[in-house]
């Protein structure tokens, strides 16, 4: 059961949505999609408050369950960058999450293992950090299996090109938006949605943005990060976020 704003016969603004097994959603919507600001209810009295993209978690939010809380940021329906777990006796997992895994701390542990301790490693403290450039255009990434797979063909480049005009209604009721082609000036489109209008530039001075840490999961958290650092203080009321060299 759907109540709130329609547009060009789709659900489209705010809205209340409710399906039969007990979940609910009420926020933004977008093309019949949870797109932007919301809250997700399950029935076992979880929820997820923040940000949506195409239905999917994206960008900064708070995550209650029964015994956890937990507040970061999430890509495509999953923990990707920087987030705090807090558990009911107070203590804290604070760092950078991928899934469900903490893959780096940033809390210092006493007696941990230093390089300011070996001045026969003091060459990897003076490594000249190198440059990306998030202002490039988005690319859609295919994954590992694209030079490996028999069956990846060219028409599925085809599927991205502007050029190619689909009919409206293919985005319409779909509840699995990753087979569906994603041009940029459709990510474009929903990002201001996101972004509510002010698409933050990646780089403000005009320059590379600075990487500290090169591991390609690592770069990819970093753009992540660096691509909602302005959202973070809008979507947490309870606290912000500091972006910094990892």
């Amino acid at each position: 059961m759907y109540r709130g704003e329609f547009g060009l016969n789709m659900k489209l603004g705010y809205g209340e949505f409710s399906w039969p097994t007990g979940e609910s959603y009420h926020g933004q919507f977008y093309r019949d999609h949870c797109h932007g600001l919301g809250t997700y209810m399950w029935p076992d009295g979880s929820s997820f408050t923040g940000t949506f993209y195409l239905s999917h978690r994206e960008g900064y939010g708070t995550m209650y369950m029964k015994t956890r809380l937990f507040q970061g940021l999430y890509k495509a329906d999953q923990r990707f960058g920087p987030g705090v777990e807090t558990y009911p006796d107070g203590s804290q997992d604070v760092g950078l999450w991928f899934q469900e895994q903490l893959i780096k701390l940033c809390t210092e542990i006493p007696s941990g293992f230093s390089l300011l301790s070996y001045p026969e490693f003091s060459g990897f403290l003076t490594y000249s950090p190198a440059r990306i450039s998030l202002s490039e255009e988005e690319k859609t990434e295919w994954g590992l299996q694209e030079e490996q797979d028999p069956f990846f063909y060219e028409y599925k480049r085809f599927l991205l090109n502007d050029n190619l005009m689909l009919p409206p209604e293919t985005y319409v009721y779909s509840t699995d938006c990753d087979h569906l082609p994603m041009t940029s000036s459709f990510r474009k489109e929903l990002d201001t949605r996101i972004f509510l209008n002010e698409i933050p530039p990646f780089v403000d001075d005009g320059e590379p943005w600075f990487i500290i840490n090169e591991t390609p999961l690592l770069i990819k958290i970093q753009k992540q990060t660096y691509k909602f650092r302005l959202t973070a203080t809008m979507t947490l009321s309870t606290f912000s976020w500091t972006v910094g060299p990892t």
